[in-house]
């Protein structure tokens, strides 16, 4: 017997198991597209073509096929040969299936454009994909399949608890327009009170210092006439916190002087400064998202009034906000940030702001398909609180994880899977 008929078919069959165990443990193939003027990395499994196409060859017929993407979104070309002769691309009818996670199918034809068959859409992203190829020409049918996987990880469904991964879908959602605007935390003048002398006379008991609390009805000073030695007590009207002091113990005060200037910080005003261009957009009972101090905790209010002059020196209107303050954590004089809803719309296609992760030089989350993670680089639009719409990559219904994806994120980057872009 022949060694070699018998060394070679094992050499083959041995050549499968380690590529068969490779896979299920879990590595990841470098994606097969070839991008061209991008240097797509060649490997000794894929042999390139003169237009850095992959080369598929039957018998004596080869197709060259590419991702092409330079200066253009990414299109299928395709160049053929036979017996190492040009082919002309209209004597070729020719069709590539890609099969996605999920079992998504995307079919391409192809029409004449030049020297070349050009496939007659976009190639989405994730290029990653299980093809399907079919060349019809001379009457014989030429066909290939393989798989093309990129950016994508398995993990078993224990492990993903174990970490902590979690998915929802895809969904539209109404989302808020906001316009971002600045402003200041001032005091509610309705919750400002005075404690004045009844007459004049002198101070003879100042009981309060600046920060004191008080409630209403509380003594604060006494005041005594000079003329008739009379006693009277300066009493708070209101409760709340010393704010401002304008005599000290000894002093002569004239009637009607303020002593004492206290205000209920239970509440305060959020002045916001709108600019002349969008004061139209802003109206009596939208809704502001606050944002105060960094790490501050944000929070949510109503428009209550916008004035009717813009302030010449920077030409904006004041929107005034009333923000309930019991904890006291507004502090008048301090900045705020804030955003206002001044339009609704409908989003088709959402997804939650902590999903999203920068991988490869894209923004991603990760679709789910059973235990295969796939990142899906995205388009992405407005946002509004923890939503974000999806303008390109991911469908509505479509699984994703919004927990664990750092998880995800580092199986890929440490298997090497790349985005070859």
């Amino acid at each position: 017997m022949n060694p070699k008929k018998i060394l070679i078919p094992t050499l083959i069959a041995l050549a499968g198991l380690a590529a068969t165990v490779w896979l299920y443990q879990g590595e990841h193939v470098h994606h097969d597209h070839a991008h061209e003027g991008h240097g797509a990395h060649e490997t000794a499994s894929e042999a390139k073509g003169p237009n850095r196409g992959r080369l598929l060859k039957s018998t004596d017929f080869t197709l060259e096929l590419a991702i092409y993407e330079a200066g253009v979104p990414p299109e299928f070309r395709a160049w053929f040969t036979k017996a190492g002769k040009p082919v002309q691309p209209s004597d070729v009818k020719l069709s590539v299936t890609l099969i996605r996670p999920g079992k998504v199918e995307d079919r391409f034809v192809f029409a004449t454009e030049g020297d070349f068959a050009r496939g007659n859409h976009e190639v989405a992203e994730p290029h990653s994909f299980d093809y399907v190829i079919v060349a019809e020409h001379a009457g014989v049918e030429h066909k290939w399949a393989f798989e093309a996987p990129e950016m994508q990880t398995v993990i078993s469904a224990a492990a993903a608890e174990k970490a902590g991964v979690k998915v929802q879908k895809a969904a539209a959602a109404e989302l808020d327009e906001t316009l971002e605007v600045y402003g200041r935390i001032a005091l509610d003048p309705d919750s400002v009170r005075r404690a004045t002398a009844r007459f004049g006379g002198v101070v003879i008991e100042a009981r309060k210092s600046l920060g004191d609390t008080v409630v209403a009805g509380e003594v604060v000073a006494r005041v005594e006439n000079s003329q008739t030695l009379v006693t009277a007590e300066v009493k708070s009207v209101g409760a709340g916190v010393v704010i401002a002091r304008s005599a000290a113990t000894g002093e002569a005060v004239a009637e009607g002087t303020a002593l004492y200037t206290i205000a209920s910080l239970e509440k305060v005003l959020v002045e916001l400064e709108i600019p002349r261009k969008d004061v139209v957009r802003v109206r009596v009972g939208q809704r502001v998202m606050l944002q105060g101090e960094e790490g501050s905790e944000a929070t949510t209010g109503v428009i209550a009034s916008v004035s009717p002059l813009v302030t010449a020196e920077t030409q904006t209107a004041l929107a005034r906000v009333i923000v309930p303050n019991p904890e006291g954590r507004w502090r008048p004089g301090g900045f705020v940030k804030g955003a206002i809803s001044v339009a609704t719309f409908r989003a088709p296609v959402t997804v939650d702001a902590s999903a999203i992760q920068s991988l490869f030089s894209s923004t991603v989350v990760f679709s789910q398909h059973g235990e295969l993670y796939q990142a899906r680089p995205l388009e992405l639009g407005r946002r509004s609180g923890n939503r974000v719409e999806v303008l390109k990559g991911l469908s509505a219904d479509e699984t994703y994880v919004t927990e664990g994806s750092f998880l995800i994120k580092a199986d890929i980057g440490k298997s090497g899977a790349s985005h070859d872009h």
